[in-house]
């Protein structure tokens, strides 16, 4: 929860580093909120029998589209911050876009130690 947290007071900020605990307390908090709204909008926002959305389910897959409208400039801020962390220009992020992969590798090796050219060790 403290990367979240993070990560929103950090929300415009592509500038220097953010640790794998920060990413992944970002991502993991996201996608249980997506998971819960969702399973919620699926099963007790349906009418079963016309097979179609009731007024509580539309109104919970617009504030789930808001809300994923909210993450996106805090979610590519955070993946520069995480590629910038291991010494990486942060603009390679938008590969990582096409190559999914290529993030997930990026949030699972540890930074740099000490500082480097986007600034010092979050760790310290």
């Amino acid at each position: 929860m403290d990367g979240f947290v993070t990560a929103f007071r950090r929300y415009t900020d592509f500038a220097g580093r953010s640790r794998r605990r920060e990413y992944w307390g970002f991502v993991i908090v996201n996608v249980v909120i997506f998971g819960v709204v969702s399973a919620l909008a699926l099963t007790v926002g349906r009418d079963a029998d016309a097979g179609t959305y009731t007024t509580l389910g539309w109104v919970l897959v617009i504030a789930l589209s808001f809300y994923g409208l909210v993450l996106l400039v805090p979610g590519i801020a955070i993946q520069f911050r995480r590629y910038q962390d291991i010494g990486w220009p942060g603009a390679v992020s938008i590969v990582g876009w096409f190559l999914p992969l290529l993030t997930f590798i990026v949030a699972c090796i540890p930074g740099n130690e000490g500082p480097n050219k986007y600034g010092p060790d979050p760790k310290a």
